[in-house]
């Protein structure tokens, strides 16, 4: 019996009346290691924040949360409510491996590694791959097990429904996402992977839900969100005010030598 589905859609239900609220939350100083981790980078130089270079990871994420708009879907586990970006599994792959954002090509869905037996080693309490606390990296740091769930958890410090190593009842204080860091239309909600469901591989892929912290299986079919990654660094950070004043210094030096050499 494929539980995942029912805990995600009882889960969601609870939780929608949050979502809207959530996605809009703001970077929280000092929760998580975003301030740090996660370096702001602006491709075109427009002075947005168009990717953030996660150093911890190694890889780049697209600063909007939730850049494929257009497609409006009435979510089950919230009648009523209209999500737009939203994709079916093949199509999130297709609209990440497209994206050419200023030139910069190569995007993705986030990966995961599928531990232990195949399939959904289904925990709660943490330390599996399905379920809620799920492995995000290894203690050495080179065996990411999933991205999301490391973006979630240890980037942004949001915590899971579930109080890791103990019970769900009542629900851990503070459950949620509570910090989106400088993302921008981050949902709380659940965002495809790029990883097919070994046990069903035509049928469900692996999700990590930012609603609850939740790591588990959907069918391919159903349409949720995609945040797109992708490997290594984007482009120069962004400059600081005090670095661009002193650019703009520097280049006012070079064109006052320049006028006193002609004269």
């Amino acid at each position: 019996m494929r539980l995942r589905r029912s805990f995600v859609l009882s889960t969601l239900a609870a939780a929608a009346q949050l979502a809207l609220v959530a996605a809009q939350a703001a970077g929280v100083p000092g929760q998580g290691s975003w301030e740090t981790t996660l370096l702001p980078r602006d491709i075109n130089g427009d002075g947005t924040v168009d990717a953030f270079y996660d150093k911890v990871l190694n890889v780049s994420w697209l600063a909007n949360a939730n850049a494929a708009v257009g497609s409006v879907y009435v979510a089950p586990w919230a009648v009523g409510t209209e999500y737009d970006g939203v994709m079916n599994w093949a199509n999130a792959k297709a609209f990440a491996a497209g994206l050419d954002v200023y030139g910069t090509t190569g995007w993705r869905l986030p990966t995961m590694i599928d531990t232990g037996v195949s399939g959904c080693d289904e925990s709660y309490t943490g330390g599996t791959d399905c379920g809620l606390n799920v492995q995000t990296i290894s203690q050495d740091g080179q065996t990411v097990f999933s991205e999301m769930a490391h973006l979630y958890y240890v980037s942004l410090g949001n915590k899971a429904y579930c109080t890791p190593n103990a019970s769900c009842t009542p629900p851990q204080p503070g459950w949620g996402l509570t910090n989106t860091g400088g993302f921008r239309n981050m949902q709380a909600l659940i965002y495809w992977t790029s990883v097919a469901y070994a046990p069903y591989p035509a049928d469900d892929a692996w999700y990590f839900g930012t609603v609850d912290g939740s790591q588990g299986y959907y069918p391919q079919s159903q349409e949720i969100f995609a945040l797109a990654v992708r490997p290594g660094d984007v482009t120069a950070a962004v400059p600081e005010p005090h670095i661009n004043a002193l650019l703009l210094l520097g280049l006012a030096g070079v064109v006052a030598a320049a006028r006193r050499r002609s004269s």
